[in-house]
């Protein structure tokens, strides 16, 4: 069964582009589930950030084993 939105410890790919997800949550300020995690490209610092379930549907991420950046 394919996923319906991003997990937390899994890491997804986007071309270039790598998503680690660390905890899947409702924002505080309105309610909308959003992932937690870093976002980066491998070999490039990584950028904590939230996704949401537009990023989910619209950008094609994909499911990959985890990465750990250096």
């Amino acid at each position: 069964m394919a996923a319906t939105f991003f997990e937390p410890d899994h890491t997804y790919t986007r071309r270039r582009w790598r998503f680690q997800c660390l905890a899947v949550a409702p924002s505080p300020f309105d309610g909308e589930i959003r992932a937690v995690g870093f976002l980066y490209r491998p070999g490039e610092p990584a950028t904590a950030t939230a996704m949401d379930m537009e990023n989910w549907e619209l950008d094609e991420w994909i499911d990959t084993p985890s990465e750990r950046q250096p």
